[in-house]
């Protein structure tokens, strides 16, 4: 089960402790320390009660938090944050939005990463990451201006 090899990773980005997830779900701290360690499977009442307890859906449990704020934030920023969520899992509903939205792009990328081969997928990767860096914002008027140049401008 994937979920055990990221528990440590959300406990983290959540700020809380083993024992404290321990408390607020009622399980044993050596029961969550097995889990783990591959040493215990859960029921998936419990599973679900881990997910609770860190304000996550129980789909995001899968995958390390640091894939999941990639995919919502700015690869760029220093702390990107976690989205809140009103559903079960937002970050999906915002997939298919823009899948709707951008369909020839999701086939794309869907056909080229179903081909499998590596080196395709790592190309689109910097290629993307690339394209990425260029939309962003700049966030002051000036910031594109020569460095040395510390005046703001005067429009």
């Amino acid at each position: 089960m994937s979920i055990r090899l990221y528990l440590k990773n959300w406990c983290q980005a959540k700020g809380l402790s083993l024992c404290e997830l321990s408390e607020q779900t009622g399980v044993a701290t050596s029961d969550l320390q097995d889990f783990q360690q591959g040493e215990w499977d859960p029921p998936l009442s419990i599973v679900t009660a881990i997910a609770r307890s860190l304000d996550v859906p129980m789909s995001w449990l899968h995958y390390d938090p640091l894939v999941i704020q990639r995919l919502w934030s700015d690869p760029e920023e220093d702390r990107p944050t976690l989205p809140d969520f009103s559903s079960p899992d937002p970050l999906l509903q915002r997939i298919i939005q823009l899948n709707q939205d951008y369909q020839d792009h999701f086939a794309l990328l869907a056909s080229l990463l179903h081909h499998g081969d590596a080196k395709l997928i790592r190309a689109a990767q910097v290629s993307l990451q690339s394209l990425a860096k260029q939309v962003r914002p700049i966030g002051l008027p000036w910031g594109s201006r020569p460095p040395g140049h510390f005046e703001p401008p005067s429009d």
